[in-house]
């Protein structure tokens, strides 16, 4: 038999499929809504249509494992974003939704309660956010240096700016000396860019590299001219 509009169909069961579609339910809760769902079609719509919306916003950032506290998390914020926008005059109590028998009228996640507003407007924010974080530290270029020391170190530069040294299997300068990377631009001086004590690490590079050469050399301390011998060089295309 098909299922329809059950006599027990509440707004709080309309929030419950919000959370089902996030995938934030558990134990009796989740009982209880899959109960109610099964044989409510007004639920089984508004859950179809609620996880049709996440899928399409789900696109703007990779698919993440949610910390152990997220659903706590996300109930707190939605919960501040409620008492935020809730009205300070006293307004006089909505009558009960009413029950339709025909799916067609649902309303789905984005034009439900302020709660569950609330709470989808968490969730846009913190995948659009995942997603520009993702987006600003693509590497746009790299380039790996290369010289007589043994091991491998490559610069890496991101789209937000920032770029960095990788360096993986470089013997230990030794006690007492460090490692100093340097940025040298076409026809200019170079200019001291990071320090390390180890041959495994990341350093952040001070400057953009992109379309100079970057060398490393081994010093006693921060110097602000490299000492010879060079030991890596290569040059970062823009």
């Amino acid at each position: 038999m098909a299922a329809t509009p059950v006599d027990d169909h509440t707004q709080e069961f309309e929030e419950l499929a919000g959370l089902s579609a996030l995938h934030v339910l558990d134990g009796e809760e989740r009982e209880r809504f899959d109960r109610h769902a099964a044989h409510c079609e007004r639920c089984q719509v508004m859950l179809r249509l609620d996880r049709e919306a996440l899928a399409h916003v789900s696109l703007l950032a990779p698919d993440m494992d949610p910390s152990p506290d997220f659903k706590a998390r996300l109930m707190r914020r939605a919960a501040q974003e409620l008492a935020a926008a809730a009205p300070t005059t006293d307004v006089e109590p909505r009558e009960p939704i009413p029950l339709r028998p025909r799916p067609s009228n649902v309303v789905s996640l984005w034009r439900r309660s302020p709660w569950v507003n609330a709470l989808a407007a968490v969730l846009v924010l913190g995948i659009a956010t995942a997603g520009a974080i993702t987006y600003e530290n693509q590497p746009v270029a790299t380039a790996e240096l290369h010289g007589d020391a043994s091991g491998r170190a490559v610069v890496v530069v991101r789209r937000n700016g920032s770029a960095e040294l990788e360096m993986q299997g470089v013997p230990d300068p030794g006690p007492g000396f460090i490692y100093e990377a340097w940025i040298i631009p076409p026809g200019k001086d170079p200019v001291a860019a990071g320090t390390t004590a180890t041959g495994q690490a990341k350093v952040p590079l001070s400057g953009d590299p992109r379309g100079s050469t970057v060398a490393i050399t081994k010093e006693r301390s921060r110097v602000d001219t490299p000492t010879l011998p060079i030991l890596m060089l290569g040059e970062v295309r823009t």
